[in-house]
């Protein structure tokens, strides 16, 4: 019985100084501490990238440049006047709104024109003359005077040809200042007369204002640039 006490405390006492020196080395750090081993790496599925979304360029109509747009061009005032023809003699020309054929004959009319009221201006017309040609076309009122008064002028508008001439004169208070145009081809003598019949003022107990007479004659060059001779 002692025996066995005896050995149970030499194995307490054993263990009591292993433990006590333990201790003392691992205060002064002789017992190694155990290092951690890495675990060995885990075959975690790469992530692959996913490739971006790139819009690709769709086949979309092309907007051309933007070209100087072709405005249409106002109609001419000359566009809508309306057209005299004379199919005896192969001819046409154009006249204003507010004409009126007061003589429409075929070989001789008269277009009373429209003027400004309110001045000493009578009226205004155009008498329009065909006739064969016979080496010579004269107006009218050219034959009426005498040779050394004809002073005529030539007019070109392609591709025509005109002789013209003005002239004035007056009678019983009136007066009459005219420019004749004449134009040929090998058969027809064409004269367009263009007369302003205007008043003296002094005829009037309250004289009007006399009228404007390059503006009135204005409208007399528009009429004969819309002459042309008519296709056989």
């Amino acid at each position: 019985m002692n025996a066995k006490k005896s050995l149970f405390f030499n194995l307490a006492a054993a263990l009591l100084i292993g433990m006590t020196a333990l201790a003392c080395r691992a205060a002064i750090g002789v017992i190694p501490t155990p290092t951690p081993t890495p675990l060995p790496p885990t075959n975690t599925p790469e992530s692959t990238p996913t490739p971006a979304l790139t819009s690709s360029p769709t086949s979309s109509p092309t907007i051309p440049p933007p070209t100087p747009s072709q405005t249409a061009e106002a109609a001419s005032p000359i566009d809508l006047w309306y057209a005299y023809r004379n199919y005896n003699f192969g001819f046409e020309l154009r006249y204003p709104p507010g004409s009126n054929f007061t003589v429409n004959l075929p070989n001789t009319a008269r277009l009373d024109l429209p003027f400004e009221l309110g001045t000493n201006l009578v009226e205004k017309y155009l008498e329009i003359n065909a006739q064969e040609y016979f080496g010579r076309c004269l107006s009218p009122l050219m034959e009426s005077l005498p040779p050394e008064a004809l002073n005529l002028e030539t007019l070109v508008i392609e591709p025509l040809t005109f002789e013209v001439m003005s002239f004035s004169e007056g009678a019983a208070g009136s007066r009459y200042d005219w420019t004749a145009y004449a134009v040929h081809d090998e058969d027809t003598c064409v004269t367009l007369d263009f007369v302003l019949h205007s008043s003296n003022p002094d005829n009037f107990p309250t004289p009007p204002p006399s009228f404007d007479a390059e503006l009135e004659s204005r409208v007399f060059n528009q009429i004969v640039q819309t002459f042309v001779w008519l296709a056989p």
